[in-house]
């Protein structure tokens, strides 16, 4: 009788193994392969496209840096220190400098002191709307919200060039 109830205990722990590996499995190539979520799949925005924000008269701020953000977003935190320089350079050439963040205003707000961020404006709500296909994304437009530029992602490596760029950008 003990080798019988040994080789069901044996049994029974291939069986789990076994569904253990399928679940895996499955959640695995499900993640990788059939993503909803793909950065991919989205629409990404593009010199040319008209920036989507109803409250903001572009006219009035003439040249525009939006500066698109997630508290929870760990490029965009380690990239504060980036953000201020543009932001000074900005101010220095009347650019208006504006926060969107997809978070509720107050929790925007704080993420923004925490990383000693003062915006002229701070805007809250979906930024899929605007083609963000992933954060932190700087944006630079026209008066008439026309993008002129966009960077996506941490621009650690990039970072002198996207502040030359942007200067030329500013001054024309």
């Amino acid at each position: 009788m003990r080798a019988s109830l040994r080789a069901n205990i044996e049994l029974a722990a291939q069986v789990v193994v076994a569904i253990a590996i399928v679940i895996t499995a499955t959640v695995l190539v499900k993640r990788t392969v059939f993503s909803a979520d793909s950065s991919a799949t989205r629409p990404r925005m593009q010199a040319g496209d008209q920036l989507n924000i109803p409250t903001i008269n572009w006219a009035q701020n003439k040249k525009s840096l939006i500066f698109f953000l997630k508290k929870d977003c760990p490029y965009c935190t380690s990239s504060a220190a980036l953000y201020r320089q543009l932001m000074v350079e900005a101010s220095k050439r009347n650019v208006k400098c504006i926060a969107v963040l997809p978070n509720t205003p107050e929790d925007a707000r704080k993420y923004l002191q925490y990383l000693e961020l003062s915006f002229q404006d701070i805007y809250t709500g979906p930024i899929e709307e605007n083609k963000i296909s992933g954060s932190p994304t700087i944006v630079f437009v026209d008066k008439n919200g026309i993008v002129k530029s966009v960077w996506v992602g941490a621009q650690t490596e990039r970072e002198k060039e996207m502040r030359d760029t942007l200067v030329q950008l500013f001054d024309s």
